[in-house]
């Protein structure tokens, strides 16, 4: 039985569409978490260098999985990194050009749900979006090395010692790693970045907030928290906290394998006003 004001997810699409409205400043708040992460190159590398796994644990909902939890500077803050001016911080005006593009399909073929957002990497990025990209690929290549290094010092005690014993993994063998960017079909680069589908904070649809400006755009956050067919497409300012590094086992070319994959997810996914397209039509 459907409550009084529930809407179908056209609804939503046509509300949402129709909305992308501007606002005044969530900057604050932002500005606040950049200073201390990425404001300067000398912070952005202490904070690189700093980076570590303050434990690797079960995931909650499949035992068989694992999950490292990062964390930096002594394991008191998490990873975050987002574009920046080059002079100064960030404010509302600056947001459409420190945006990307980037979409979402909600449902995959086998109608399984989604929760990243892509951005494919092209020639065309602005001076400050090439040096977010190339901040992200200094955070791969930070984790790449530290599951390295984990891997060679591994002893009985790790939650992840036996599944690395059964696939026969070395430092330098038998494992993958999928980065914040990562390669599709001709090589093509792209940027995915998550948010949390489960709420944790009891009133809210989703685990991320989704606001334009400082809107909070509550009918989007229905939308994603659904499990029927939507595409979104937009210009969000990517905004992200690196948390975990998923573990799980894999065959690749009939060899199996252990795959480690960083997820960044979004603080706020906070789109660009007049940018959202929404469809429930699949493409």
């Amino acid at each position: 039985m459907h409550k009084k004001n529930f809407k179908s997810s056209e609804q939503l699409v046509k509300s949402i569409n129709s909305s992308n409205k501007s606002s005044t400043s969530r900057m604050d708040y932002y500005n606040r978490i950049l200073s201390s992460s990425c404001s300067t190159d000398m912070i952005f590398q202490r904070m690189i260098s700093t980076i570590n796994f303050k434990e690797v644990v079960p995931l909650p909902k499949n035992n068989s999985m694992f999950r490292f939890v990062i964390k930096c500077f002594n394991n008191t803050n998490n990873v975050i990194l987002g574009p920046l001016k080059i002079s100064s911080g960030i404010t509302l005006t600056d947001l459409p050009s420190l945006s990307i593009p980037m979409s979402h399909y909600h449902l995959n073929k086998n109608n399984f749900v989604q929760d990243n957002f892509i951005h494919r990497i092209s020639e065309n990025e602005t001076e400050p979006m090439k040096k977010f990209i190339e901040r992200l690929r200094f955070i791969d290549s930070r984790m790449q090395m530290l599951i390295s290094d984990y891997i060679r010092h591994i002893d009985e005690s790790s939650p992840i010692y036996y599944m690395l014993k059964k696939n026969n993994v070395k430092f330098n063998q038998n494992w993958i790693f999928t980065g914040i960017i990562n390669k599709g079909n001709n090589n093509t680069e792209y940027i995915n970045i998550r948010y949390f589908k489960d709420s944790f904070k009891g009133k809210k649809k989703i685990g991320t907030n989704v606001y334009c400006g400082d809107d909070y755009l509550d009918e989007m956050a229905d939308l994603l928290s659904r499990d029927t067919f939507c595409y979104i497409n937009g210009n969000i300012y990517p905004l992200i906290k690196v948390n975990y590094i998923i573990i799980n086992e894999r065959i690749v070319n009939n060899i199996p394998m252990v795959n480690f994959t960083c997820k960044a997810y979004f603080v706020d996914i906070n789109f660009i006003p007049n940018s959202i397209h929404c469809s429930t039509k699949r493409i």
